[in-house]
């Protein structure tokens, strides 16, 4: 009976995967991305068509190496699709530990709140970033 239970549970639980919003299964690959510092991995969500790709990644990858460590937790996910686009906004909310390498843990947050809207297109049967704005914003 508990085998049958757990069997259960967990067919229910990939179905419920399959089912998520795209944009919030996009935004989660995104945070996995980086909270495992792989900034190519990151990129690989962000649309061809986005500005600066290059210059995106290379301050990932600047960001990555200042932090000792670091982690990210997403909230208050909203998102909408109408036809091949989507629209999402939310807070990022960070806290890490700088690296004290050349006084970075001098300029580096320890702490900090972000409100992101992002734009997203499809492409093919995948969801890509196509624009991202954020600003710092209040922790709650």
């Amino acid at each position: 009976m508990r085998r049958r239970a757990l069997v259960l549970l967990l067919l229910l639980t990939a179905a419920c995967g399959a089912e998520q919003d795209p944009v919030a299964r996009l935004v989660a690959e995104v945070e996995a991305a980086a909270e495992d510092r792989d900034a190519a991995k990151v990129m690989k969500h962000v649309a061809a068509s986005y500005p600066n790709r290059a210059e995106v990644e290379n301050t990932l990858r600047r960001y990555f190496f200042g932090y000792k460590s670091f982690e990210i937790h997403i909230r208050d996910l909203e998102s909408t699709i109408s036809g091949s686009e989507a629209f999402a906004t939310f807070n990022v909310d960070f806290v890490g530990v700088p690296k004290e390498l050349g006084g970075m843990d001098q300029f580096l947050p320890r702490t900090a709140t972000y409100r992101f809207e992002l734009t997203l297109v499809q492409e093919g049967s995948d969801w890509m970033v196509s624009s991202a704005r954020w600003e710092a914003a209040r922790a709650t």
